[in-house]
């Protein structure tokens, strides 16, 4: 494993992120094509990163947030299918990061110990995410490319772009 680089970036980094847009494409380079913007033009999303490394992303659909469960129930009594609808529209995980200098392109790269997750399949797993970091206009920007494949609802396999801005 690359040197851990954390230090020399979390002032620039460390905060609270706001998803601007996230997009998926059906692979990578010039030729990539978009497939979906599966959380529409106005994401829900949030990053919060802490000084000393601690990661929380938690991103929403937001169709599935604008409304109370159709029972008009609460979380714990609604159907597991109402329930269901609303889950499979959120992806959370938390834990610490590293980041390292990528060797054949220079690019950053944060990799994420999962310790917790709306998927269970990633606990103790390692989520790895390209990093880039931009100011314009007075304001920061983080572009964020995972590094392996997207899985839709539908089962197809994406590349996500993701555009995150920095708030206080």
């Amino acid at each position: 494993m690359p040197e851990n680089i954390w230090p020399q970036h979390a002032a620039k980094l460390a905060g609270g992120w706001k998803c601007i847009s996230f997009e998926v494409f059906n692979g990578t380079g010039p030729d990539k094509k978009l497939v979906a913007k599966p959380h529409g033009d106005k994401p829900m999303g949030r990053v919060i990163i802490s000084r000393n490394g601690w990661l929380s992303a938690l991103m929403a659909r937001p169709e599935r947030m604008a409304q109370p469960l159709p029972s008009g129930k609460t979380w714990q009594e609604g159907s597991d299918e109402e329930v269901a609808h609303v889950a499979r529209g959120l992806s959370m995980y938390c834990g610490y990061l590293e980041l390292f200098q990528d060797d054949d392109d220079g690019g950053l790269f944060w990799q994420t110990t999962v310790e917790i997750s709306s998927d269970p399949n990633r606990k103790g797993g390692l989520e790895v995410t390209r990093v880039e970091y931009i100011e314009e206009g007075g304001k920061a920007y983080m572009i964020l490319q995972p590094k392996n494949d997207m899985v839709m609802e539908d089962g197809t396999k994406t590349r996500g772009v993701l555009k995150w801005e920095k708030f206080e």
